[in-house]
């Protein structure tokens, strides 16, 4: 009934880039949440205040007894000290270095408070369809992953000029992007795969001239899961032919892509047929579970174990691009049973 309609959990913003005028905008149309203040000098200077939001300090926001979340969309840093009084709820980039998410977690489970991920790109529907026909016994164990993106993200090499963005955002800037894209397809990889991943290759752009993570325009990525599978993962930012695969799948009895299924018969043959989904992963629908979670306080191990695996993954590509060799893994499974 609608007059049972729990009131929207009251969220402090901790940063105004792009992601955080999204949340802002969105929660204003309704929603299990409602951005009530910020804590970035960027929302002096957006339109966001128009929303009503209040500009506070981040020692403001955690001790505000009218705050229920902290929402943390902040690439670079994850501010620590924000796991206070309140629950908090960071973006997928926030899974970037062992170190950190441990102490996140540790302080998290100190205080009794949850600290959960947002994943925005678990709505693709694409990924729906891949991640249906993955969980479906008809293709048996998944062998094979592959997934490419090319995008003309920025200027290709011998372009003489390009376009700035028109205000500060960490979210637009090259390495950020291209690392947001990975973290994104590697949290969508380890739902895909139920297995433990083992081992990971990176390989980087040459002409970087530096091993990071976020140097170059292009990152290729080889896992190799506990079952046997291999995954594939190539991304490019300065492709002047844009390409997007989406995910290709191929199992023991049949395989995926581009929105069908192909099944093998007893005889050999192959039959293909289009892909429909019943369950519902739009992002409504997960910003409706962060809102459940946050209400229980329970906190969800399955869910953690999935996040812990794309820390490691990521920690695991920044140092095989380092020693140019294959790293082994050593993370905890993430079996759905």
């Amino acid at each position: 009934m609608a007059g049972d309609a729990l009131p929207p959990l009251r969220v402090g913003l901790v940063g105004c880039g792009r992601v955080g005028r999204h949340l802002i905008e969105r929660s204003a149309v309704g929603g299990p949440f409602q951005v009530v203040a910020a804590c970035d000098d960027l929302c002096l200077s957006s339109p966001v205040v128009s929303f009503g939001v209040r500009q506070m300090s981040l020692p403001e926001l955690t001790q505000s007894a009218d705050i229920d979340v902290l929402w943390v969309t902040s690439f670079w840093e994850f501010p620590l000290e924000a796991i206070h009084a309140q629950h908090l709820i960071a973006e997928t980039p926030f899974t970037l270095g062992n170190q950190v998410a441990e102490q996140a977690y540790s302080a998290a489970v100190q205080r009794g408070r949850l600290l959960l991920i947002h994943h925005p790109r678990r709505a693709d529907p694409e990924f729906r369809q891949a991640l249906a026909v993955a969980r479906d016994e008809k293709i048996g164990a998944v062998r094979a992953a592959k997934f490419v993106l090319w995008s003309y993200g920025r200027p290709p090499r011998g372009a003489t000029r390009g376009t700035e963005p028109s205000d500060r955002d960490e979210y637009a800037e090259p390495g950020t992007t291209k690392v947001r894209f990975v973290a994104h397809a590697l949290d969508q990889l380890v739902l895909l795969i139920p297995s433990r991943p083992v081992r990971m290759l990176a390989v980087g752009d040459p002409s970087a001239g530096v091993a990071d993570l976020f140097a170059g325009d292009s990152l290729a990525l080889h896992v190799v899961f506990e079952s046997g599978c291999q995954a594939e993962i190539d991304i490019r930012l300065d492709s002047p032919t844009p390409f997007q695969s989406g995910w290709m799948l191929t199992g023991e009895r049949g395989g995926y892509a581009k929105g069908r299924q192909y099944t093998l018969t007893d005889e050999g043959e192959v039959f293909d047929s289009p892909v429909t989904t019943t369950d519902s992963l739009e992002e409504t629908d997960q910003l409706e579970w962060l809102a459940r979670q946050i209400r229980s306080g329970v906190p969800d191990a399955e869910e953690e174990a999935r996040a812990r695996s794309v820390v490691a993954l990521l920690d695991a590509v920044q140092r095989s691009l380092v020693t140019s060799q294959p790293v082994t893994l050593n993370t905890t499974a993430h079996d759905r049973s």
